[in-house]
């Protein structure tokens, strides 16, 4: 493939009401999406965001990967694979992880890891994992260990393993967690999981409408060993959606309803709340675990820059987006590792697209001080 920059598709703008820039990254009328925000696609210095943008318009198209400028220029392809019948990542998307230093992007096409130079796109084949997956089975979401040595990945079947591959030597294994992996402890070797039956289904709510919930057994939050052993408690169910805070121990998310914030838990200790207010719905977090950005809703009252350290809170920008029932219309905010720049997704356009807000010094100034969105707001 032709390895050179494509033209900008950057649109620059400034939030109405908050005065935050805003660039949106990608503008073709074709389906774009940025990374889970489970971990950063951001590169630790903040020069390039990776985000998926679909080859063309059509049920089952191939995705392929591009980087970009945080400025919203350069816009470059780095994959483009035509030899894989089948992807069983999130929506049709290949799983992907960047490495802890931002030059190597993990790749899984079918049941066969990659990596990919993030600055030339050169492809190296690491694992093929087919002979740890059987007929129906698939390998999917990926989660990148202590240190970098391992990538955990999901194998779904009729029940939910883990496969275990060493990136120093290229071995794949079949390893039980006792639960699905959720994410890799950075302070020690030591895999978040969540044990439980998710069996997706509807219930009656009080107005007489119905909502979406889990009908099976309530999750539960365990670390355990790389190996599985040594499982301990984090928390029981009181997550809508979570991740790790940055590269601590402590588990970060937006609370179940009826809660009305963000929890932080870890082990030994009760879950406590760090915020209250809006509904917050995903929530990442900064590497250094000084910030998390969670998107709202019902209503949506845009995106939310929370300051860990104080609990402070203020609105970042509004995203336009629908929030609608399927994933495309969600935000899913992820924040880079030093938490000024912050990347999420739109179907403002009526085709999702993905944009960075960058988060101005003065902005996050205010937020340690404890300025408020509106004079007559206050801390609930």
């Amino acid at each position: 493939m032709l390895r050179t920059p494509f033209a900008s598709e950057r649109i620059s703008m400034t939030d109405p009401t908050t005065g935050i820039r805003v660039i949106q990254l990608s503008s073709y009328p074709l389906p774009a999406a940025h990374f889970p925000y489970y971990w950063p696609s951001i590169t630790p210095d903040n020069r390039w965001i990776l985000f998926y943008s679909q080859r063309f318009l059509q049920r089952n198209a191939p995705w392929d990967i591009f980087r970009v400028d945080a400025d919203g220029l350069n816009l470059f392809q780095l994959t483009e694979r035509n030899d894989v019948q089948e992807t069983h990542g999130y929506y049709g998307r290949q799983y992907a992880l960047l490495s802890h230093d931002g030059k190597t992007l993990y790749v899984l096409w079918g049941n066969t890891l990659y990596a990919v130079d993030v600055e030339t796109g050169n492809e190296e084949l690491i694992a093929c994992m087919d002979h740890l997956v059987g007929e129906g089975d698939a390998l999917s979401y990926c989660v990148l260990s202590y240190e970098g040595r391992y990538i955990f990945f999901r194998k779904v079947s009729s029940f939910v393993t883990s496969v275990r591959l060493d990136l120093r030597t290229g071995k794949a294994e079949d390893v039980e967690l006792g639960g699905i992996a959720m994410g890799a402890m950075q302070t020690e070797p030591r895999v978040m999981v969540q044990a439980g039956e998710i069996i997706w289904g509807s219930e009656p709510t009080p107005d007489g409408g119905r909502r979406i919930t889990n009908l099976g057994s309530k999750p539960v939050l365990y670390s355990v060993a790389e190996d599985g052993s040594d499982r301990r408690l984090i928390c029981p169910n009181i997550f809508a959606h979570c991740t790790l805070l940055g590269k601590t121990s402590k588990v970060q998310g937006c609370g179940l309803p009826p809660e009305r914030c963000i929890w932080i838990a870890e082990e030994g200790s009760e879950p406590r709340k760090l915020c209250s207010g809006p509904y917050f719905w995903h929530s990442g977090a900064s590497y250094d675990g000084e910030w998390i950005v969670a998107d709202t809703n019902w209503p949506d009252s845009g995106l939310q820059l929370v300051h860990v350290p104080t609990g402070h809170f203020r609105t970042l920008c509004h995203t336009g987006a629908t929030l609608e029932h399927y994933e495309f219309g969600h935000s899913h905010p992820l924040i880079s590792n030093d938490g000024r720049l912050v990347v999420f997704r739109s179907d403002r356009t009526g085709c999702p697209q993905v944009y960075v807000a960058h988060v101005s010094e003065e902005f996050r100034q205010s937020i340690i001080a404890g300025e408020l969105d509106r004079p007559k707001d206050k801390w609930i």
